[in-house]
């Protein structure tokens, strides 16, 4: 796996502890608050993993998910992230094309 990777989650608290802990780690690292942000990341640079949050306002993850996947965008590992999530979020993330959950 690349350096670079993409964070994508409503809460600020979330985005900054992954991102010390990956900067740490020497990942380069940009973060995104929602769907509409992390579409237009995408569209600039092709991140070598993305973490993604399932719940957020507006489009949740496994939409986001599923454009990519439709699109042609989903050319990257993708770790989908809940706290809230059910096994069938789980199994359906998976089945569309995330590498883990």
């Amino acid at each position: 796996m690349g350096n670079h990777v993409l964070i994508v989650d409503d809460e600020m608290g979330i985005r900054e502890l992954l991102t010390e802990i990956l900067e740490d780690e020497g990942y380069t690292v940009s973060v995104c608050a929602n769907a509409d942000e992390a579409r237009q990341a995408r569209l600039l640079a092709r991140p070598d993993a993305v973490l993604l949050d399932i719940w957020m306002p507006g489009c949740d993850g496994v939409t986001l998910l599923k454009e990519w996947a439709s699109s042609g965008l989903l050319t990257m590992p993708v770790v989908m992230m809940s706290g809230h999530a059910t096994i069938d979020t789980a199994v359906e993330a998976t089945r569309i094309g995330a590498f883990d959950f």
